[in-house]
């Protein structure tokens, strides 16, 4: 005897919440591996600014997935920023390039980021220095000069050493005297987070 399929559960996101978005292509594909396939990704994750005025606090995009976290004034958009990266992106990736498998996307989770300073201070600097924690960077410097990540946003908003020191606090990363990094490991430790003025 046949069943009907068990309805998928629908999520009701909190609304005036930040929310952790990290999507996978699949079999981690590095779909994203050139500086062009990062700018047709880069250019849908503005838009979520620019078009649809949705606040984005950092992101990343690294050779096989993107992480970014937003503010969502209302739940609904949470679901509407899924479908925008996921929809867009894959459908104009297809028409420019290459794609071996007939999916793109593996996975997509959100984490909902309730109101704690130390837990979205942790987020951001994870995402910040994501791609010095994947070596698509050698250095602070360069995590700064890249258009890639959200780095340099947060480094001149908060300073320099402040953006290095709460990624240095997630990400196990020592460096040099020629300023190279070398990651040792990956860690989570309280982030001392900015001291808000004025």
């Amino acid at each position: 005897m046949l069943h009907p399929l068990p309805k998928k559960n629908h999520i009701e996101w909190p609304d005036n919440c930040y929310y952790f978005l990290t999507v996978s292509t699949f079999l981690h594909y590095p779909y994203f591996k050139e500086d062009n396939q990062k700018q047709l990704a880069l250019n849908f994750v503005k838009k979520l600014k620019t078009s649809w005025n949705i606040p984005l606090q950092a992101f990343a995009i690294p050779l096989n997935h993107i992480h970014l976290i937003f503010f969502a004034q209302a739940g609904s958009q949470v679901t509407f920023v899924k479908r925008f990266i996921k929809n867009n992106i894959s459908r104009e990736y297809r028409k420019n390039f290459t794609v071996p498998y007939k999916d793109f996307w593996q996975s997509i989770r959100v984490l909902w980021v309730k109101n704690d300073d130390q837990v979205y201070w942790n987020i951001i600097a994870y995402i910040i220095g994501n791609l010095l924690k994947h070596k698509e960077v050698s250095n602070f410097q360069e995590l700064y000069d890249s258009q890639f990540c959200s780095f340099s946003y947060i480094a001149d908003k908060y300073g320099f050493d402040f953006a290095c020191n709460i990624v240095r606090n997630i990400i196990a990363v020592d460096e040099d005297s020629n300023g190279t990094t070398e990651l040792t490991d990956f860690k989570a430790h309280r982030v001392i987070t900015p001291v808000k003025t004025g």
